[in-house]
């Protein structure tokens, strides 16, 4: 019952940030989107350690920055007990540039989890670290 409760508020929280405007993109400042695929939920969580206001994106200055995000995602295959697993992704990138567009994307099966950064042309910029799995993400 408890799992039921906690799932619905995740969802409403959910649906409730996808309801709300996406901030302007500043020209200064890189942008990164967090891009879900079907049957995972990919969110924002840190940027060089500071907590992020918005779980779809990233804005951060031109450098080298750490992002950190969270997947939760129903592996499958368990009857019994709690199927979703959740993961922490951490990205080490050094060359973020103003006003350039960039987006994290995760590919999560099973026991396996990888994620990548893509420029504005969808091309792979660097994967991930090693992922970190448990209920404590």
């Amino acid at each position: 019952m408890l799992l039921k409760a906690l799932s619905s508020s995740t969802l409403l929280a959910m649906c409730s940030a996808c309801a709300a405007p996406l901030p302007e993109h500043d020209l200064n400042m890189a942008w990164i989107d967090v891009q879900s695929q079907a049957g995972h939920y990919l969110s924002a969580q840190r940027a060089d350690l500071q907590k992020v206001n918005d779980a779809r994106y990233f804005q951060v200055s031109p450098g080298e920055h750490q992002l950190q995000l969270r997947v939760t995602y129903d592996r499958g295959g368990n009857s019994t007990g709690d199927s979703q697993r959740r993961c922490r992704i951490d990205i080490a990138y050094a060359e973020f540039t103003a006003g350039q567009r960039y987006s994290v994307r995760a590919l999560a099966r099973g026991w396996t989890v990888r994620a990548w950064l893509y420029n504005a042309d969808g091309q792979r910029l660097i994967e991930s670290k090693p992922i970190r799995c448990g209920s404590q993400y």
